[in-house]
């Protein structure tokens, strides 16, 4: 399975790249957080991400944003191949995880560059902590996730709510 994501992740970024370099435009890559981050937060499931691969080829102009929220509502699947698209509701992040901390800042949403953040913030952001790893299938543990080395811009919301499905 680990082999399967990789090449999945690898083949992604070439696409990225591909369309780039025939376009030359700039492009956003929207993905979950295993996928765009540097690093994933179950690198036993994804050794390699695409956003790793995406910062071999174009380099500094690759931006990874990661995307943190302290409670609300989503829509996965609770299975990893099939089923239908369902609500999901999670309560308030708990002490130890980064969202919880996140959460502390005076600012409900929030983003921040981790790049120029103070060097206490980002040496808080380069320890690994418990962190939401939501993506297609759910429920999923909280990956222990250093935050710093995975993403340059790091977005927080207190609260989210699931997406509104699209009727036929």
């Amino acid at each position: 399975m680990a082999a399967s994501q990789r090449f999945r992740d690898q083949v992604m970024a070439q696409n990225i790249t591909w369309w780039q370099r025939r376009t030359g435009d700039k492009i956003l890559l929207s993905a979950q957080n295993d996928h765009v981050g540097y690093a994933a937060g179950d690198p036993r499931m994804y050794p390699r991400t695409q956003g790793s691969f995406l910062r071999d080829t174009p380099g500094t102009k690759y931006l990874p944003i990661g995307f943190t929220f302290h409670q609300g509502s989503f829509l996965s699947k609770d299975a990893a191949l099939g089923g239908d698209w369902k609500k999901f509701i999670v309560g308030a992040a708990t002490p130890g995880m980064n969202e919880y901390t996140l959460d502390q800042v005076r600012h409900e949403d929030y983003y921040l560059d981790i790049r120029d953040a103070p060097a206490a913030a980002r040496a808080w952001l380069g320890v690994a902590r418990p962190t939401r790893n939501i993506g297609t299938q759910y429920p999923y543990p909280p990956a222990d996730l250093a935050l710093a080395r995975s993403f340059d811009v790091l977005v927080h919301l207190h609260d989210v709510r699931e997406a509104d499905k699209l009727k036929p």
